[in-house]
């Protein structure tokens, strides 16, 4: 399998991976959104997939969004103080 190959399939399954955690409502669903979409940005990129980079980019907002608006940010605040101490 090549590299392409290989980013097809990772970008696959982290979209699967995304979509399941977004589901469970978790509150770290953006940040698997956004690591799941630099595996889609790596591909398209590679893949010369130009209308494509554009979904990712419209992705990548929604999940940026989506740290203030599912509480992201202050359950990582919340961690950061439990295990600072």
């Amino acid at each position: 399998m090549d590299l392409l190959g290989i980013l097809e399939f990772l970008a696959a399954c982290t979209a699967i991976v995304s979509i399941y955690v977004y589901g469970n409502g978790s509150h770290y669903a953006p940040i698997v959104g956004l690591g799941s979409q630099v595996i889609w940005i790596w591909w398209c990129i590679e893949m010369e997939l130009t209308t494509m980079f554009l979904l990712c980019l419209a992705m990548v907002s929604v999940h940026i969004r989506n740290l203030k608006v599912m509480g992201t940010f202050i359950k990582l605040q919340e961690l950061w103080n439990r295990y600072k101490r």
